[in-house]
């Protein structure tokens, strides 16, 4: 009896350790940037707020985009989770 009060008690401990709610996750960077020449040669500069947005936009637009998420939904979907991702970093 001891035994199975002890082994119900480490196991509602454990549970009770999976789930805080104080976990932390990295924070998700956009990796959506406008492709320029100097992108192609190694040396890219930063991009403004409002070119970094123009990506975005377009990256959102094209017909890729549209038969990626007609083919594979939101999962596994990379487009859709760079997207996602830069709508989380403007937070």
């Amino acid at each position: 009896m001891k035994s199975v009060l002890a082994v119900t008690a480490f196991a509602m401990l454990a549970a009770g350790c999976a789930t805080t709610e104080g976990d932390v996750y990295a924070q998700a960077d956009c990796k959506v940037a406008p492709i320029v020449t100097s992108s192609y040669a190694g040396k890219p500069k930063p991009a403004s707020s409002i070119e970094q947005r123009y990506a975005e936009m377009q990256l959102a637009n094209t017909p890729y985009r549209r038969q990626q998420l007609a083919t594979q939904g939101m999962v596994n979907n990379n487009i859709e989770d760079a997207l996602r991702d830069c709508e989380r970093a403007t937070r």
